[in-house]
């Protein structure tokens, strides 16, 4: 919540509903990716318009840059897809950020969770600057088996301003 009593932001008013506060390296995490983010909107780094309306996202330079100033997450979390070792915690953070399409990054948090970390994940933390109905859509089964194993899931959805948990919880 943000220090002052008076203001509260969506992501607030949701941490309070839905009872979930992330830990402090998630919330590093997302502090992270918003200033790394905001850079793609600032005026020093002007972003084409064409780029824009044909769909570009910012270069995997920049990403790489990104997920080297994020290595750090991986002593509390297997850090997707940086991790330098598969499975080893009980918390995954699957990065959708960039030009990891978030289709890409639920194909991502499926395959950690149910194969290469099913014996030891019990957290996911699903980071993405997008939310795509239709990738979501495609992904409900998948989404109520891991559910159905016991795993919580969080989605985070981040902006240069913020960011909100989105709830993934299916009733049964």
């Amino acid at each position: 919540m943000n220090d002052s009593k008076d203001l509260w932001t969506v992501g607030d008013v949701l941490d309070a509903m839905s009872g979930s506060n992330p830990p402090d390296y998630v919330m590093k995490i997302v502090h992270e990716i918003q200033t790394w983010l905001s850079s793609a909107v600032s005026e020093e780094s002007a972003i084409d318009p064409a780029d824009i309306i044909g769909g570009d996202r910012q270069g995997t330079a920049d990403l790489e840059y990104l997920f080297s100033q994020l290595e750090w997450a991986g002593r509390h979390a297997d850090l997707v897809p940086v991790l330098k070792e598969s499975g080893s915690h009980e918390d995954a953070v699957i990065l959708s950020i960039g030009p990891i399409l978030l289709d890409e990054g639920m194909r991502m948090m499926v395959d950690h969770a149910a194969l290469f970390a099913s014996e030891t994940c019990r957290r996911i933390w699903m980071i993405s600057d997008t939310w795509i109905i239709g990738d979501i859509l495609s992904y409900i089964p998948h989404i109520k088996a891991l559910l159905a194993r016991g795993l919580q899931l969080h989605f985070l959805l981040v902006t240069p301003w913020g960011y909100s948990e989105i709830p993934w919880t299916m009733e049964k």
